[in-house]
């Protein structure tokens, strides 16, 4: 079976080993492989080397480069005379299923990949065709092996690399490859969540608050959900009562496994309850306040400090919950 193959390099590093990972997407299987280039000699620049060197703003280069070579699931008749002139014709729409897969990759990894100090690969954003360089399109056999004396090649115009890759935890690795095998869903939140991170790195630091507040708020029906089968998604429940249904189901189902109940409201006689939880709290002083003056005061001189405090409060409050959860497992 004749498949087209694609073969580019992106301008970041990503760090699993050199083997080839499936990727089901919309009813199709490409074949998936990331190899770290080999040291490129620039006069300009630090030059990184060694197994386990490991920079997080390793974006456009700075860090090192990726070789992506993806088989696309689409059969090639190479029997017929102008199969060449048909496979140039294709060449806009293999580039964009190449870059479909290779992007689908990217984003489990980016939510599945940590190093060995917790830090997310934040960094890792989906490529554009403008984002490609040596770039080169063949048709391969099943042995991976190039047929026809044919291939279309694009010149480089990037030179950037540095040292091999560093290893990840077969862990992490496996994680990738379920995800990718099943076409699991990510949920949005946590997308969210490294997209508060990736505004924090870039400087843009008035819309962390409200990609972290929007992560928090989209995960609370998503547990809620997860807890209850029959909670129906479509009902309209502001933030106030998402988080007191939530505390009233976690609540049942603790006792009920014999763990005690969570309280994270104040219960005065008369009046509004409000979080006193700490978690939770921290998440409502830091983040949720600083959204709201974001969005209804065009507060524009958000702060590093303002907008790590912001994102740090909503991971935190959603690791809260994740771990009273998981005492239900």
């Amino acid at each position: 079976m004749i498949k087209p193959g694609v073969e580019f390099i992106a301008p970041f590093r990503v760090y699993v080993s050199e083997e080839f990972f499936e990727v089901k997407l919309e009813s199709k299987i490409f074949i998936v492989q990331s190899v770290p280039v080999p040291p490129a000699i620039l006069s300009e620049g630090i030059q990184v080397h060694g197994k386990n060197i490991e920079i997080s703003h390793d974006i456009f280069g700075y860090a090192g480069r990726t070789k992506f070579s993806v088989v696309i699931d689409e059969d090639i008749d190479i029997s017929c005379t102008n199969w060449k002139n048909a496979f140039c014709d294709n060449e806009a729409l293999y580039i964009q299923m190449s870059l479909s897969s290779v992007n689908r990759f990217l984003e489990v990894y980016r939510d599945q990949d940590k190093n060995r100090l917790g830090e997310k690969s934040f960094h890792v954003i989906p490529l554009v065709k403008s984002d490609l360089y040596n770039f080169r399109l063949v048709a391969i056999d099943e042995q991976f092996n190039e047929v026809g004396d044919f291939a279309i090649i694009r010149p480089a115009f990037h030179r950037t690399g540095f040292g091999t890759a560093v290893e990840r935890e077969a862990e992490i690795i496996n994680n990738i490859q379920v995800m990718l095998r099943n076409e699991t869903s990510i949920p949005i939140y946590r997308d969210l969540i490294n997209s508060a991170r990736n505004y924090i790195w870039r400087g843009q630091y008035r819309l962390a608050p409200v990609e972290a507040n929007t992560a928090f708020e989209s995960f609370l029906p998503e547990i809620i959900s997860h807890l209850d089968q029959n909670f129906n998604r479509s009902e309209r429940l502001d933030l106030y009562n998402k988080l007191k249904r939530l505390q009233g189901i976690l609540s049942s189902q603790l006792i009920n496994s014999g763990y005690s109940s969570v309280v994270w409201f104040n219960n005065p006689p008369n009046g509004w309850q409000t979080l006193h939880q700490q978690e939770l709290k921290t998440w409502y002083d830091d983040c949720y306040l600083l959204r709201n003056k974001v969005i209804h005061e065009g507060y524009n001189r958000v702060t590093r400090e303002e907008a790590f405090k912001a994102y740090q409060g909503a991971v935190t409050a959603i690791d809260y919950i994740e771990a009273e959860i998981k005492k239900l497992i």
